[in-house]
């Protein structure tokens, strides 16, 4: 332990209970031999001899008959602190004092402001991630952040000076992950080198943890709802700053509009099939400078007896148009780039079929991996997504695509759906799901699910097609020396955007659970 010499701060630290008699005497003992200026135990709700508890070591006790809710606590006990530092913990397991003391070393030594839990190593784990781990994830990389990992005050230990908190101010303390967010966009240097285990001995609660009902537990929807809200209180823009992929947004109003005329060049060649239960099917390809693969990629959809082939064609210096004309598609041609995942809206606009499948140019897919989407909304499914639930256990850590594509899905409350997502192909729509959703909206494909899923259209994974394999590497796109690629830029920036659509349909949160927060309680606390 360092010496009281290296202890040159006052520390306060702060412990929310709710029945804890049966873990607190040995947190409290622990505590105490790192001899603080006060150790303030929140109780509230308890029914136990917890109070009792903290008298006996000479706590100051802060009590309220009823539960807060979650993390309400925490903002009571440092709204009352007076040390320089300020030091949370939990009640459901001792951590020692020597531990604690070398954890605070960073504070005391001036070389930090706050201090977090490192969870790196637990990141890199070879396993599945936990739900909120990938959220941790995406959210600190959302917020400019990518160094801190998954490390977050979700965690404890976690400790502040007094400093800190006056910045973000002791009410964000009621949801950590606003707090979080306070604190990575504020110029405080935050240290995270210090990992103390605290999953091994956390407590299983079950009626927060345990999974008895359809959809997530209700502590990993609280959490989820806390990243949401915290988002939907510091993003300055729906796409949280993100490029948007040169999207040509405005012809696209123009178009919405009815002022400008899809400028198709070739009204193409179709089927009636009897495939698809009386249901006729439009296949719909955006292609820019694909002449070497568009014919094949023509040539496998019509296997599947499409009523029409819609290629749109744009920003092409090739001869992709007429490729695709000769072999009989519909094809639209804008002289210059619409941007990504545009042409999907025109083509989605034009079609006439009631069934829609969503194509690239730039790799051709068999008869086979195509018609279990077409098969999928044809009986009553209205999202069909590729299913590549296998990248959850392909690489360690996620990349941050798949990261996100599991986030949002997982912020529905739609783990089922894993890593689903209308950013890859192949999927399809129904008829239903344009009309519900608009043909609009899907120049921004997370945008477009969030939408559908809210709206109660029936989604789910139909068919895995390993697409990665396929894919054409655009070196502009998918490199870059510094940041982020462009290609990934954008998709953060259009999973973003999905996120934001949730919070402006169900509320701040997402429509999640809040964690019966006493909101009151917390209003009016200061420092």
């Amino acid at each position: 332990m360092p010496s009281p010499a290296d202890r040159t701060k006052t520390v306060s630290i702060i412990i929310p209970v709710c029945n804890e008699a049966a873990t607190l005497p040995a947190v409290l003992a622990s505590c105490a031999s790192l001899q603080p200026f006060e150790i303030i135990v929140v109780a509230n709700g308890c029914t136990d001899g917890t109070e009792e508890i903290a008298r006996r070591f000479g706590c100051t006790l802060i009590s309220d008959p009823e539960p807060l809710g979650n993390d309400v606590g925490r903002a009571v006990g440092a709204a009352a602190a007076k040390g320089d530092i300020l030091l949370f913990l939990d009640a459901d397991f001792a951590i020692a004092a020597d531990t604690l003391a070398a954890f605070l070393a960073p504070l005391h030594q001036g070389a930090a402001d706050v201090v977090l839990n490192d969870f790196n190593a637990f990141f890199h784990k070879k396993h599945c991630p936990h739900t909120i781990t990938v959220w941790r994830q995406v959210f600190n990389e959302i917020l400019g952040r990518q160094d801190l990992v998954i490390d977050c005050i979700l965690s404890v230990p976690h400790a502040m000076t007094r400093e800190a908190l006056a910045q973000i101010g002791v009410q964000s303390l009621a949801n950590p992950l606003l707090a979080q967010a306070l604190l990575m966009k504020s110029p405080l240097r935050i240290a995270h080198e210090m990992s103390i285990d605290v999953i091994t001995p956390n407590r299983f609660r079950p009626l927060e943890h345990g999974h008895t009902e359809p959809g997530l537990p209700r502590a990993e929807k609280r959490m989820i709802g806390d990243h949401v809200a915290a988002l939907a209180a510091v993003l300055e823009d729906p796409r949280g700053g993100f490029m948007d992929g040169g999207r040509r947004r405005d012809l696209m109003q123009r178009l919405a509009a009815g002022l400008d005329d899809i400028p198709v060049t070739s009204a193409g060649w179709g089927v009636t099939s009897s495939l698809y239960h009386g249901k006729q099917l439009s296949v719909i390809i955006p292609v820019q400078n694909e002449q070497k693969t568009i014919g094949e990629v023509i040539r496998q959809a019509r296997k599947i007896e499409p009523l029409e082939i819609i290629v749109v064609v744009n920003g092409s210096t090739d001869a992709t148009a007429q490729i695709a004309s000769s072999l009989g598609a519909k094809t639209v041609v804008y002289p210059d780039a619409l941007g990504n995942d545009v042409g999907r809206a025109v083509g989605a606009k034009m079609a006439q079929g009631e069934i829609l499948l969503f194509l690239d140019g730039d790799f051709a897919l068999p008869p086979k991996d195509l018609f279990p989407f077409c098969h999928a909304i044809a009986t009553g499914t209205d999202i069909a997504l590729n299913d590549l639930d296998y990248y959850l256990n392909l690489r360690f850590p996620l990349h941050i695509v798949t990261a996100l594509k599991y986030a949002v899905n997982l912020a529905l409350d739609r783990k089922d759906l894993g890593v689903g997502s209308m950013v890859a192909v192949p999927h399809a729509l129904s008829r239903r799901a344009v009309d519900t959703i608009g043909w609009l909206p899907l120049l921004s494909p997370t945008m477009a699910q969030v939408k559908g899923t809210l709206a109660g259209l029936y989604v789910r994974n139909v068919h895995r097609v390993d697409v990665d394999l396929l894919n054409r590497i655009r070196p502009d796109q998918h490199f870059s020396s510094a940041g982020y690629a462009p290609a990934v830029a954008r998709i953060i920036g259009d999973h973003v955007e999905g996120i934001s659509q949730l919070i402006a349909e169900r509320g701040e949160r997402g429509g999640l659970y809040d964690g019966n927060r006493n909101w009151e309680r917390v209003r009016d606390l200061r420092m």
